[in-house]
């Protein structure tokens, strides 16, 4: 039987899925998968063949189709429909991107790493914006600055507004292509403004550092919306660092406590 006729049910050639070693492990499939849909072989909204006609075109086990397809299902690249099929995904760059929010919840390297990259992204933002921003979109951006001073003491309000005055000062600088950037950037920095946002201080320096920023961005200024894009990733850095000590020193708290609760009895019947 041929890969032709195995694939006859789906939308994509069954030619492209070539046979490949016994010894594949299942990471290996999804590579081979990735590489299509990267080359533009599989493209967004493809049904793929069944898995039981994908592991005969690759001359492998149904368990490791399976396994590599439930794999691009975490990473947001297939959608495995029961009872339909797999397709691939919309391949938008916040979905894609959108399991990685557990890895900066835990990886203090990861947080580094995204302001680094926010500080490429958004001092750009900042220059381009400065340039580019119509008086309509400073009215929006003076309106969530206005929003922002209202949610001070709501921490939850006050990060979505913060979201969306980063992606108004993207959008003014009319760039597509750093605002998609800017949009994984948003959604991965959600974990770092959950972290800084807590504390008051650190939302009412947000407060000024966007209001100078507006100042900035009216006075068509973009030397000036650069340096205080970075002055304000330069606070955002030091409230992170802030609050990965608060939990360290509160971790360190806990588990003298439990030392202490744990060697209470002993002393006790030792006395």
């Amino acid at each position: 039987m041929d890969t032709e006729h195995l694939a006859e049910r789906s939308n994509v050639p069954g030619k492209q899925f070539s046979v490949v070693s016994r010894s594949t492990l299942p990471e290996e499939i999804a590579n081979r998968l990735l590489h299509q849909i990267k080359v533009q072989q599989l493209r967004p909204g493809d049904k793929l063949p069944s898995e039981r006609n994908l592991a005969e075109m690759m001359d492998v086990s149904r368990p490791v189709v399976r396994e590599a397809l439930r794999a691009l299902a975490l990473m947001k690249v297939v959608d495995i429909r029961q009872g339909d099929g797999t397709y691939v995904t919309s391949l938008e760059p916040k979905q894609l991107v959108a399991h990685l929010e557990f890895v900066f919840s835990i990886d203090g390297i990861a947080l580094v790493h995204l302001l680094e990259a926010r500080r490429v992204v958004e001092a750009a933002n900042s220059r381009l914006a400065a340039a580019r921003v119509t008086p309509a979109q400073l009215d929006r951006l003076g309106g969530l600055v206005r929003s922002m001073a209202e949610a001070i003491d709501d921490p939850r309000r006050f990060s979505e507004l913060d979201i969306a005055l980063h992606t108004a000062v993207c959008e003014a600088a009319d760039n597509f292509l750093l605002l998609q950037f800017m949009q994984i950037v948003n959604n991965l920095g959600r974990v770092s403004r959950e972290r800084t946002g807590a504390r008051r201080a650190a939302r009412e320096t947000a407060l000024r550092d966007h209001r100078r920023l507006l100042r900035a961005l009216r006075a068509k200024d973009p030397a000036a919306a650069e340096r205080a894009m970075l002055l304000h990733l330069d606070h955002v850095e030091s409230s992170l660092r802030a609050a990965s000590e608060a939990v360290t020193a509160d971790r360190a708290a806990d588990g003298d406590a439990a030392r202490v609760r744990s060697a209470t009895p002993a002393t006790a019947g030792s006395a």
